[in-house]
C-alpha cells in the first residue's frame, strides 16, 4: 500500500481553492482559461497570501503614484500551484500588497529557502 502524506505547506497554496471556487461559479467548461485570467489579474495577491515566511527589505520608492511615498519591500517565501517561490513584493502602510516585483520558482523547499535567506 502506498502512503500519501499531506505536506503542511500545501495548506498555504491558494490554487486548489481558486479552481474549486471558479468552477462552482462559472462551471467546468473553459475553466483553465478562466483560472489563468484570474491569476493574471490578481497575481500579486495570490503570491502574498501564499507566503510561508517574509523578510522586510526596507523602503521601496516608486511603488506609488507619488514618488515621495515609499512602500515597504518584502521578500517572501511561499507556495502556489504546488511550486515553491521566492518573491519580492511592495506593501503599503496597511501591509496590503501593491506590487509583485520579482518571482523565482523552485522545485523544492530547500532551494527556495536558500534563495530566500540570501535575498535579504
Amino acid at each position: 500500500m502506498i502512503a500519501i502524506h499531506h505536506h503542511p505547506h500545501a495548506d498555504f497554496d491558494r490554487f486548489p481553492q481558486l479552481v474549486r471556487d471558479l468552477t462552482n461559479e462559472f462551471g467546468p467548461d473553459g475553466i483553465t482559461a478562466v483560472v489563468e485570467r484570474f491569476i493574471d489579474a490578481e497575481q500579486a495577491d495570490f503570491y502574498w497570501e501564499g507566503r510561508i515566511a517574509e523578510m522586510p527589505l526596507g523602503p521601496f520608492y516608486g511603488a506609488f503614484d507619488d514618488e515621495e511615498d515609499a512602500g515597504l519591500g518584502v521578500a517572501i517565501l511561499g507556495i502556489f500551484r504546488g511550486r515553491y517561490y521566492v518573491a519580492t513584493c511592495v506593501v503599503d502602510a496597511a501591509r496590503r500588497v501593491c506590487a509583485l516585483v520579482r518571482v523565482r520558482h523552485f522545485g523544492d523547499l530547500s532551494s527556495a529557502e536558500s534563495a530566500f535567506l540570501t535575498s535579504g
